[in-house]
């Protein structure tokens, strides 16, 4: 199949993640694809590096011509099969531009957040395949009004590749955080705000640390945040606690962890620190919440915990301080195989392939 994909956003984040790895899974599935995306984005910057093609185009709101621009271009370029689209502010632009030029369109849903009522009512119908990513978001889609039969489900994908165990990378990155072999190292990736669940579990670290004194926290988000979490840590504690930025890789810090820990409090529409972690290895500690428990196997791969409980969450940093390390290993090779039967990048792709061939509504 022929492709343009579109997302001219200027983030990093999950969002843009997917889009990468979809289109380099497609990519080395043999399928032809063309990306339209701002030159300066994290978006072209990936795929490039990737040797992927690019169409520069911008779409700083729905009425933007420069973006209308870049997907004509690409359209005819490529002669598309399927126009697909991530970002809800791209959604009415593609739909029009789909109409006008014949293309079938695919159109991801990525948050939780509320649609607009016209939205919800005619973007499930207008577009050829509307797809969430979790069945949770599957279920809050429904619940806002959206027709269920016109709602497709397709997990995010992930390079099991590049995420993987690597015990020499662990070993090294111990060393440049400071973690000795003894300590058991729980870690936590993402923003750094209370939606995200880091002030309870600094507070359930609190508690923690003292009565297991192997415990020690790693903590990667934005480094403007830091100052507002080292004032949640106790004093005494603060020399047990690692402080990092944003890093372009991850693999080092993953492979670091003993344990893993997502504990939002917020509607999370996927999860996708918790398959990189489990990928890698390391067993997760996540919320009961939103797209979160569709990303482990609970008790088998981690544990899923009350969002905002920080007792629960107390009790579970103990818990997995003192768990025999024959069992967080266990943990974490399930893990390993649970995400790559369920997520990979090649399955996730076929899955989509399969999507588009299938008429909307008649999925399994």
């Amino acid at each position: 199949m022929n492709f343009v994909f579109v997302g001219t956003s200027l983030g990093a984040r999950g969002t843009e993640t997917h889009l990468v790895c979809m289109v380099r899974a497609l990519a080395r599935a043999g399928h032809e694809v063309l990306t339209v995306a701002r030159p300066e984005g994290y978006i072209a910057r990936e795929l490039a590096a990737s040797g992927l093609a690019i169409e520069p185009g911008i779409f700083r709101n729905a009425a933007d011509v420069r973006g209308a621009r870049g997907v004509l271009r690409a359209l005819r370029k490529v002669k598309a099969d399927w126009l697909v689209g991530s970002f809800g502010h791209e959604y009415w632009p593609l739909l029009t531009l789909g109409k006008l030029t014949g293309t079938p369109v695919a159109l991801f849903r990525h948050l939780n957040s509320r649609l607009k009522p016209m939205s919800r009512a005619l973007l499930p119908r207008w577009a050829d395949r509307f797809i969430a990513v979790s069945e949770s978001m599957r279920s809050n889609l429904a619940e806002q009004g959206v027709a269920s039969e016109r709602v497709s489900l397709l997990y995010n994908p992930l390079d099991v590749e590049y995420f993987r165990p690597d015990a020499g990378l662990r070993d090294a990155s111990r060393r440049a955080l400071g973690v000795n072999e003894d300590a058991l190292l729980v870690g936590f990736v993402g923003a750094l705000k209370p939606e995200k669940g880091v002030f309870r579990l600094a507070a359930a670290f609190n508690q923690a640390m003292p009565r297991s004194p192997r415990l020690r926290a790693l903590w990667v988000g934005e480094e403007a945040s830091h100052p507002r979490l080292r004032e949640a840590i106790s004093p005494e504690l603060q020399e047990r606690h690692v402080l990092k930025g944003w890093t372009g890789d991850m693999r080092p810090l993953y492979a670091a962890m003993d344990v893993a820990v997502v504990p939002s409090e917020w509607l999370e529409p996927f999860g996708r620190v918790s398959i990189e972690a489990q990928a890698s290895g390391v067993p997760v500690l996540a919320s009961r919440i939103g797209g979160l428990p569709e990303t482990l196997l609970e008790g088998e791969t981690g544990l899923l915990l009350p969002p905002g409980d920080e007792a629960a969450w107390r009790d579970a940093l103990v818990t997995v301080a003192d768990m025999p390390p024959e069992r967080r290993r266990a943990m974490g090779e399930a893990g390993m195989r649970f995400v790559r039967e369920r997520f990979s990048t090649e399955r996730i792709v076929e899955e989509f392939i399969d999507l588009l061939r299938t008429p909307p509504g008649r999925e399994n």
